[in-house]
């Protein structure tokens, strides 16, 4: 869970967990991205706020406040209230402000990205009573079984280059199996052309951005949307929260 995972990576930077906890954080996080993703920003983090309080004479007032607190913070489904006077215990003023930020602020980035990075559905024209590897792969993409869907269009791709309805939805499955760099190099390609793919192609780009939580390459993208493309009104709503 997301909170499991933003108070172990404080835990594994403040130097809280035993050599065997150590260990085992440093071995899932040579899978997990999304604990990689929190452990970059912890110390992106820390190292700015750090500069900015002073530690020896605040930490303890800060810490006897942050004690008497609760988190609530919203999920789709419910509120969630997070209790943290037992976790504070441990960390520092620094690192106790690092984690009411991190528990307010990674459930809205998870649901602005799950609300706006909808793909359209893959659709295939009908050729007869035979089903295709070209509608093999459709069903398993519109299913979100997007590692298999992955392999299938990726055999798909490479049979027929210039196909920009694959290339478009090959990006966009490794997008999201996080292989966002290879994804973005294929729907970029297909934005420089003219197919009907062109500006839905930024706009995934833009999403790859945005699931990464880099705001600026976000905004780029989307601002490359013209007003008459499918995706226009959406990319504008998206501006305004960003």
């Amino acid at each position: 869970m997301t909170e499991d995972k933003i108070l172990w990576t404080a835990q594994y930077v403040e130097g809280d967990l035993d050599e065997a906890q150590r260990l085992e954080f440093e071995n899932f996080l040579t899978e997990d991205e999304e604990l990689k993703q929190y452990l970059a920003d912890y110390y992106d983090i820390h190292s700015s706020l750090e500069m900015e309080l002073a530690v020896d004479s605040q930490r303890s007032a800060l810490v006897d406040t942050l004690q008497t607190l609760n988190i609530q913070h919203f999920t789709a489904e419910q509120p969630k209230v997070v209790k943290l006077s037992s976790y504070l215990r441990w960390v520092s003023g620094v690192a106790a402000v690092l984690v009411i930020g991190m528990f307010i602020w990674a459930p809205w980035k998870g649901n602005l990205y799950e609300q706006f990075s909808t793909a359209p559905q893959m659709n295939v024209a009908e050729r007869g009573a035979e089903v295709s590897d070209l509608d093999k792969a459709a069903a398993l993409f519109n299913a979100h079984k997007y590692h298999e869907a992955k392999i299938a269009l990726a055999k798909l791709k490479s049979a027929d280059p210039e196909n920009a309805m694959v290339a478009y939805f090959y990006g966009v499955s490794l997008i999201e199996t996080n292989e966002a760099a290879k994804g973005r190099l294929l729907l970029e390609d297909l934005f420089k052309g003219k197919s009907v793919y062109k500006y839905d192609a930024a706009y995934a780009v833009a999403m790859s951005y945005l699931k990464e939580d880099k705001k600026a390459d976000t905004k780029f993208w989307l601002e490359k949307i013209p007003d008459g493309a499918v995706q226009y009104e959406k990319a504008q709503v998206l501006l305004k929260k960003l």
